[in-house]
């Protein structure tokens, strides 16, 4: 199949809780050099790296190899659920802090620059609207910083997400300290 938007559709597989390996290629098969992968697990992306299909070195790996393959436009893909992951995936880590290794470990953030989260409306400031979406580097923090639009509040994006509110409070406290939410 072909994307012309590979955030879209990081977006839909995250949405259907879509797990196994995505491969992307460049749609031209003449050029396809190199070959995109992704590990999703439930939707969530575990990891990402960019491979030579020559030698099948490793070219590019984590939050590099996510931007990057964002950046290439039109591409071919298809998703295979019954491989195993190849073991020198690389995680893919989020801007300043994970969330999800919050997540993964159980813990709540310890502190708030946030007076009442639950109230917030978080909007893009004039830097976080110059800002890329697909230069976030994590789906985490892509999904999150695309439904701040002034509009949704705290609530509203933890339940379109679902994902627990300690999480996108965190994930949006990273964004407010960047510069580019408030």
């Amino acid at each position: 199949m072909y994307t012309k938007n590979l955030e879209q559709l990081l977006r839909l597989l995250h949405a259907s809780r879509q797990s196994g390996l995505l491969i992307v290629e460049a749609s031209d098969v003449a050029i396809a050099l190199w070959q995109g992968l992704f590990q999703l697990v439930e939707g969530n992306l575990r990891g990402c790296q960019v491979r030579s299909k020559e030698d099948g070195r490793v070219r590019l790996s984590g939050d590099q190899a996510v931007q990057w393959l964002m950046s290439q436009g039109k591409l071919e893909w298809r998703l295979e659920t019954q491989t195993q992951f190849p073991d020198d995936i690389q995680p893919s880590l989020a801007m300043s802090e994970s969330a999800s290794a919050e997540a993964s470990k159980g813990s709540e953030p310890q502190k708030h620059i946030i007076s009442e989260p639950s109230r917030w409306i978080p909007k893009r400031t004039q830097k976080g609207l110059m800002t890329s979406a697909q230069s976030l580097g994590s789906i985490e923090y892509l999904q999150v910083f695309t439904l701040v639009n002034g509009q949704n509040s705290v609530e509203g994006i933890t339940r379109i997400l679902r994902k627990p509110s300690h999480i996108i409070v965190s994930i949006l406290e990273a964004l407010k300290r960047s510069g580019l939410i408030e």
